[in-house]
């Protein structure tokens, strides 16, 4: 169900940019006014990931999650019905509120449910729905534009699956969350607001996921646009190579989280094996990045492509990381902080993407930004986040119990 849900959110969030180079013709919309659009989504989504960590790890999980959901489903639904950029402005503040229940509450119950040495694979199984979200919406908006059903229907279907979760959500979640975090009295709050904002750990996990969420909300809303306008990438062969990209990812981070699991069961440190994994993937992401600056268009959709593949290293074990960090008793919280700062990138990427195109006629410091991004966010993992978990051992011992039994 996690999974299914991480698929629908990322669907909904990225279905504006598919739409966006028919939208521009019919609606009238610059350059600039779609890159603010495209940015309003991280305006509300960053601000409520405290609210949503701090509703996930003090309330009934299944609720939070199901409020969210309803919020989120109903905004997108409704995108298909205006037509001015002042209703597609507001709609699109109401999506970020909602989907900003997803990372919190999922990185509360995996914490809480799931052994540490199967983290990775958990976690990489949540991101897969991530990266599937926008294959999938890439897919299924650009054979709607294909066979003219118009950019409207886009909105009006994905807004429409919604229906097929929320029911099933609210019998098969996990009730005992709620009890676990009201019973273990103080170890159950694990770390407080305090000792999270004065660790340098925090801050170095919110660094580093602002430079690669620079890079990531880049790629899922921009990327349709930059190859239908600058590789000439016809609607029908933009349903396979715009969902590519992010199917290289599901590749990468499933088999990069498995390995992270195997290197931890054999003796590894599980914070050091789970940084390694996110300063080299977002290392080799930034280098490939400005391989698309190539001329040769072949070449450069290639290099484009083994960058996507090389964030998928990255992203495997990115909230593994956090939960090693937090403990469940905060898992919520931190992520909360963690999203907040890290989703500051997606109000700057979009917008600033947009004013490089304007002004420039290309994308080629758009990917020089994207890459500089991602370099950042791997010197910010590697040298700010220290080598330990900073959740208490009596949380921890209590964490592992639960997901023995949950399992």
């Amino acid at each position: 169900m996690l999974v299914l849900v991480m698929t629908i959110s990322f669907i909904d969030r990225g279905n504006l940019s598919v739409a966006a180079p028919a939208m521009v013709a019919e609606v009238g919309l610059s350059a600039w006014a779609m890159g603010v659009l495209l940015s309003a989504f991280f305006w509300t989504y960053a601000l409520f990931q405290i609210v949503s960590g701090w509703l996930s790890d003090r309330f009934e999980v299944r609720w939070v999650y199901a409020v969210g959901f309803l919020v989120w489903t109903v905004a997108t639904f409704s995108t298909g019905l205006v037509s001015t950029f002042a209703m597609f402005l507001v709609l699109r503040l109401f999506l970020g509120i909602g989907e900003s229940v997803t990372y919190p509450a999922t990185s509360r119950i995996l914490a809480a449910v799931v052994p540490e040495n199967r983290r990775g694979l958990a976690n990489s199984l949540v991101d897969l729905g991530a990266r599937v979200g926008p294959a999938a919406g890439i897919f299924l908006g650009a054979t709607l534009l294909n066979t003219g059903q118009g950019w409207r229907a886009i909105f009006f279907l994905t807004g429409s699956l919604g229906v097929l979760w929320l029911l099933p959500w609210m019998l098969i979640a996990p009730k005992k969350l709620a009890a676990y975090s009201r019973s273990s009295g103080s170890a159950g709050e694990g770390l407080n607001w305090s000792q999270l904002l004065r660790s340098r750990s925090v801050w170095g996990t919110c660094g580093g996921l602002c430079g690669a969420n620079y890079a990531w909300y880049f790629l899922l809303t921009w990327l349709p646009t930059y190859l239908v306008k600058e590789r000439h990438v016809p609607y029908g062969s933009l349903a396979f190579l715009g969902a590519l990209p992010f199917l290289l990812m599901v590749v990468s981070s499933l088999g990069c989280g498995v390995l992270a699991d195997r290197l931890i069961s054999k003796g590894g440190s599980p914070v050091r094996v789970r940084k390694a994994f996110l300063v080299t993937g977002l290392s080799l992401t930034a280098v490939f990045m400005l391989g698309v600056l190539l001329p040769r268009g072949q070449l450069a959709i290639v290099s484009l492509m083994i960058a996507c593949f090389s964030f998928g290293i990255y992203a495997s074990n990115l909230f593994a990381l956090t939960q090693a960090l937090a403990g469940a008793g905060a898992a919520g919280r931190w992520t909360g902080l963690q999203n907040a700062c890290g989703n500051l990138a997606g109000i700057v990427s979009p917008m600033l993407t947009g004013w490089i195109v304007e002004h420039t006629g290309t994308f080629a410091m758009a990917f020089v930004c994207a890459g500089i991004a991602c370099l950042a966010g791997a010197a910010s993992f590697g040298l700010f986040v220290g080598n330990k978990p900073l959740a208490c051992p009596v949380l921890a011992t209590q964490a592992e119990g639960l997901g023995g039994e949950l399992s």
